[in-house]
């Protein structure tokens, strides 16, 4: 579990360092990338609810009990079946009753099945997380070389040309004009990182099961403490996909018909 969970923070931290996260870095701890949806609540683009938060007060609540309080709470909390499956392997070597229940303390079915499901989310994630860079990086790309271009001053045959082929390459680039990344992972699902994300946390949580299984009764307990975990972040993810949706249907006008197209 310990060695799964380092996987997991090593493909975060590098993704944020390669996004800029770390920019400014040790001398201006908040120089880094921040994140996109902050701004336009700030700016209260969303209406309704959300312009709460242009006052300053409430965005300063909101930051230090939601984000800086409960979401570390919350990693805490769907971390926890590392300490069900240490707790459980902590009385399988030190409170033995002798009463013939054995409880498993080395890997399972169940431990092997959750580390697989683990494995293959993470991969999910780490592609996913690749072909939304690169998607980026190329709209980025694309808008610098089309500036430039217009910058170019007379109306020389060569510049004339230069423009045309730029056009061209763009209008054979449906995401480039639509401005949201719909190939790859994303033809398949709109969120394929939001879903990973859950499942391996899901998967985690598995790992907690296992380590009930009293092998020589053939029982497993399927529910324990540490199940609320997955249950809040999937509950977060929920209402983080709802609003960075809302954004991109605001900014991108075709938003609306690939989420009718892709689940």
């Amino acid at each position: 579990m310990a060695f799964l969970a380092t996987l997991w923070s090593v493909r975060l931290t590098y993704n944020f360092y390669r996004r800029g996260g770390y920019d400014g870095w040790p001398f201006n701890i908040f120089g880094g990338e921040e994140d996109y949806r902050w701004e336009i609540l700030r700016r209260g683009t969303l209406g309704g609810w959300w312009t709460l938060l242009t006052n300053k007060f409430i965005l300063s609540v909101f930051n230090l009990v939601f984000i800086s309080l409960y979401q570390n709470w919350l990693l805490l909390y769907i971390a926890s079946p590392s300490l069900v499956a240490w707790s459980m392997a902590m009385k399988r070597t030190h409170c033995d009753d002798d009463k013939g229940v054995e409880t498993s303390s080395s890997l399972n079915a169940i431990d092997r099945i959750a580390a697989l499901i683990f494995l293959f989310a993470l991969c999910i994630e780490s592609m996913a997380d690749n072909q939304q860079l690169r998607f980026q990086n190329r709209k980025r790309a694309n808008v610098v070389f089309m500036h430039s271009l217009h910058s170019v001053s007379g109306a020389g045959n060569f510049a004339s040309a230069m423009k045309s082929i730029a056009a061209k390459a763009t209008e054979n680039n449906k995401e480039l004009i639509d401005g949201f990344c719909q190939s790859g992972l994303f033809a398949i699902v709109r969120k394929p990182n939001y879903a990973a994300e859950q499942l391996i946390w899901i998967s985690y949580y598995f790992f907690s099961v296992g380590a009930t299984w009293q092998q020589n009764q053939g029982t497993v307990s399927w529910v324990n403490w540490s199940m609320g975990g997955f249950i809040l972040l999937c509950l977060l993810f929920q209402g983080s996909g709802w609003l960075t949706e809302e954004i991109s249907s605001s900014k991108y006008p075709t938003y609306r018909d690939y989420q009718r197209r892709v689940p």
